[in-house]
């Protein structure tokens, strides 16, 4: 563990680009509509949670990794798992369906001028594709960024904000929608009032499948996927 934990300390030493602090924050909650308790359900060994956490404190341009779950006392497991095994990540606790506030209310206390936003049921997503959308966001002088949805396999999606676009959300979002998921407000409803850099695929082929785990089929594949390629799958 202290050999990881080196590794990402070393991969972040960099992570400060143009001044700006950008943070890594990921939901978790055990109340999973479809799969109580998913996120700290084992597959290859480890809880799902551990995996996720695993790559996204490699990913270069974050300078900092924040779990956020919500107050429920059933979440007390999550932030007692995090505090053990990644004692680098921060987790704040806010309300259980506004998700939106809570990614705020982990942003302001974090200090972040920019978060990336992947939810934890993605152990897969690609630390490279997070960093193109960090650096379209800055290179484009945008407001937000996104994945274009329909071009990547479920599972690898990455959002990103700036402070001022998710503040803007926070203050702004009434519909019940817009505060569950955080990213509509910015990226359909009102996306007119944003500047959005969308990153597409550029071309490459990526297979038809699910990356996510969010039914107990893919856990099954989850397994299958980290038994042939190991756990930095």
């Amino acid at each position: 563990q202290s050999e990881v934990s080196l590794d990402r300390r070393a991969a972040r030493s960099d992570s400060v680009m143009s001044g700006q602090k950008v943070v890594f924050i990921t939901q978790a909650r055990m109340g999973s509509s479809r799969l109580p308790g998913k996120v700290l359900r084992r597959v290859a060994g480890e809880p799902l949670l551990f995996w996720f956490l695993r790559r996204a404190t490699t990913v270069r341009c974050c300078s900092g990794v924040c779990v956020a779950t919500s107050v429920s006392g059933e979440n007390d497991e999550i932030e007692r798992f995090v505090e053990r095994t990644f004692p680098e990540v921060h987790v704040a606790r806010g309300p259980e369906e506004d998700v939106l506030s809570r990614y705020w209310q982990a942003a302001c206390e974090t200090g972040a001028d920019a978060v990336v936003r992947v939810t934890s049921d993605d152990p897969f997503f690609d630390p490279l594709l997070v960093e193109r959308c960090v650096a379209a966001l800055r290179e484009r002088g945008a407001d937000a960024a996104r994945t274009l949805k329909g071009e990547f396999p479920v599972g690898l999606d990455v959002e990103v904000f700036s402070r001022d676009a998710l503040r803007t959300a926070f203050e702004s979002a009434t519909d019940a929608f817009e505060r569950e998921h955080v990213g509509p407000y910015v990226f359909q409803t009102h996306s007119s009032d944003f500047r959005i850099a969308w990153v597409g695929n550029d071309g490459a082929e990526w297979p038809r499948c699910r990356l996510t785990v969010d039914y107990a089929e893919d856990f099954e594949f989850a397994e299958r996927l980290f038994s042939e390629v190991g756990g930095m799958a």
